[in-house]
């Protein structure tokens, strides 16, 4: 009879909270399309417990060593940084194969600044990157073994006969990934007040979603209060909602500076809502947006910044409408099916 293959995913679960933070959802994600498209068998790693209960994630990494050879992880900065020098033993000692899925956007700096780290990398059997900017910038430091596996999201794409389409003012715009400082909530609200006190009324509005980050709590809520009653906190959403609640918006505003950005999944509800995505030129975003196709990207030859952005957003509807159809085409190529695949045929064929 042949055995079932066990599969050890060491990652952040986020214990029993309802974590929407991106490196919580990827993993959550990757395990349950696994769990659907295999019959394997998986020991999950939560690196939830690290601070939690540090002994329980000692003993379910000690059993995922013991009784895994194949070993998928995703891992934050911390992360890598305690697991990376026992994976790389494994792989030496027990010739365990280890599957990298990046999160984020910044691991060449992570190259750079810890140089063991290319010999951890190249160990393993792959690096699944989000985008062929980072695939490049760790060929570029020595670490041949990345290929591109985009964030990807099982979500209920929205049909093109449902799209909402905007003619008139107020125009609703959102934000939806953490609350922090560093993801340019501030400016996102900045700009809509600024628009609508230099043309003397409300022209446009913004809800803003998700997790408010600890660390930017105590300042968001000062930031708060000091705003009109065109910008609003919603609150956390779950991403498998996401499409849902977002669907009615005009566009999404993602004016992030945040130095771990990768492929944000926030790009993917967008798209997937039919919603346009207004962002920065930063890291990898430009690879994923096409300006003037199914978003906007600034600082470029039409845009020097957000509020240039916003404002002919505000004053270009009927482009704006257009691009809904590029959204949704885009946000096809972002299902899980076919990264699920290549992911379980990698790892059947080695």
């Amino acid at each position: 009879m042949v055995k079932t293959k066990k599969v050890g995913i060491i990652g952040h679960f986020g214990g029993r909270e309802n974590l929407q933070d991106g490196q919580t959802v990827k993993t959550q994600i990757l395990y349950k399309e696994l769990k659907t498209a295999t019959d394997w068998r998986f020991l999950c790693v939560d690196t939830y417990y690290k601070s939690k209960n540090p002994i329980k994630l000692l003993w379910k990494t000690f059993c995922c060593a013991v009784s895994c050879k194949d070993v998928i992880v995703l891992l934050s900065g911390n992360g890598m940084k305690l697991y990376f020098p026992l994976l790389y033993l494994l792989t030496k000692l027990k010739k365990t194969r280890v599957y990298h899925d990046v999160i984020g956007g910044n691991l060449s700096e992570y190259v750079e600044r810890y140089p063991k780290f290319k010999k951890y990398l190249s160990s393993f059997k792959v690096n699944w990157v989000e985008t062929k900017k980072m695939k490049t910038a760790l060929k570029e430091q020595g670490v041949s073994n990345a290929e591109v596996l985009p964030n990807f999201k099982r979500l209920n794409i929205l049909p093109i006969e449902d799209c909402s389409e905007y003619t008139q003012e107020p125009f609703k715009f959102c934000t939806f990934s953490r609350v922090m400082k560093e993801k340019g909530i501030e400016d996102a609200a900045l700009t809509v007040e600024r628009i609508n006190t230099e043309q003397g009324r409300r022209v446009c509005e913004l809800d803003i979603y998700g997790k408010v980050d600890p660390s930017y709590a105590i300042k968001f809520d000062e930031f708060m209060k000091g705003r009109t009653d065109a910008v609003k906190y919603k609150g956390s959403v779950p991403f498998d909602k996401s499409v849902e609640v977002i669907s009615e918006y005009y566009a999404l505003l993602f004016p992030t500076c945040w130095r771990g950005e990768g492929f944000a999944g926030t790009v993917v509800d967008a798209f997937s809502a039919a919603l346009p995505v207004i962002a920065t030129d930063w890291n990898a975003n430009a690879e994923i947006i096409q300006n003037g196709t199914n978003g906007i990207i600034y600082p470029s030859k039409e845009h020097k910044d957000l509020y240039s952005a916003v404002r002919w957003a505000t004053e270009n509807a009927d482009k704006m409408n257009e691009m809904k159809p590029e959204c949704i085409k885009t946000a096809k190529k972002y299902r899980p099916e076919k990264y699920i695949k290549k992911i379980v045929e990698f790892i059947d064929k080695i």
